[in-house]
């Protein structure tokens, strides 16, 4: 194995400092097989994501953004924030990523899970039962964040290494119509053997990955992006901020 590969290359020194020297030069060198060997599972790097196709239907999509607007209003005001660009001035939101991207969380109060429980159950069911490695089956999920992301042109993801650490499953779908708001950009990109995949998604589409996948969004050079993104954690139902 890859291991043994290595150590016919670079032999095991002797002594503990020298193996220890060793395991660190190994893991640097192989992160995704020093992983498995250290958890007997596979990194979350080398699991492919998977794109699901028209996960909500356009009435679905309708739904996120009434959730988004009621929670917004009735839930908790948003402040408007002067560094925002103008075209995200009056966008509810929690947080601030940047002046092009925001979000709002739709999970605070449990106000999906309530207002919309068919909406939910399906997100998070379509989460655990899709075919693949997605974890212990029997390893009980829950909410940690729902989130309602909208970047406007020149927003983006695009922090290097970027992983939702904390969570294990984490699932985007998009919900903006590329043929009416004019989206250009904006696409999800995950990455394997260190080269970008590119994910081009349609309104209604899913995209699954292991949290500990790094990924980014692609700057948006045209229109709106709004995207729908949870994570599941072990933790218990979070109904607040991402934390907590």
């Amino acid at each position: 194995d890859m291991a043994l590969q290595y150590m016919a290359e670079a032999p095991l020194p002797p002594g503990l400092e020298g193996a220890q020297d060793w395991a660190r030069d190994y893991a640097a060198a192989n992160p995704s097989e020093a992983f498995e060997l250290l958890f007997g599972r596979p990194s979350p790097e080398t699991l492919p994501a998977l794109v699901i196709p028209q996960l909500l239907s356009p009435e679905e999509v309708k739904q996120c953004f009434s959730a988004g607007s009621e929670v917004g209003s009735s839930i908790e005001p948003f402040a408007t924030s002067s560094w925002l660009c103008a075209a995200l001035r009056a966008t509810p939101h929690d947080i601030g990523y940047s002046g092009e991207h925001v979000a709002l969380y739709l999970h605070k109060g449990g106000y999906l899970q309530t207002k919309q429980p068919a909406l939910c159950d399906k997100l998070l069911h379509s989460m655990r039962r899709q075919p693949g490695n997605w974890g212990d089956p029997a390893l009980a999920l829950q909410v940690r964040c729902i989130e309602l992301h909208t970047y406007a042109v020149g927003g983006g993801l695009l922090e290097p290494g970027h992983r939702d650490n904390g969570s294990k499953l984490s699932m985007s779908v998009l919900l903006s119509d590329a043929a009416t708001t004019g989206l250009e950009g904006g696409q999800i990109v995950t990455w394997s053997g260190g080269e970008p995949v590119v994910h081009e998604l349609r309104r209604g589409d899913a995209l699954l990955f292991h949290s500990g996948k790094a990924h980014n969004v692609a700057t948006v050079t045209s229109g709106m992006r709004q995207s729908l993104v949870i994570e599941l954690w072990v933790g218990p139902t979070n109904t607040k901020d991402r934390e907590s």
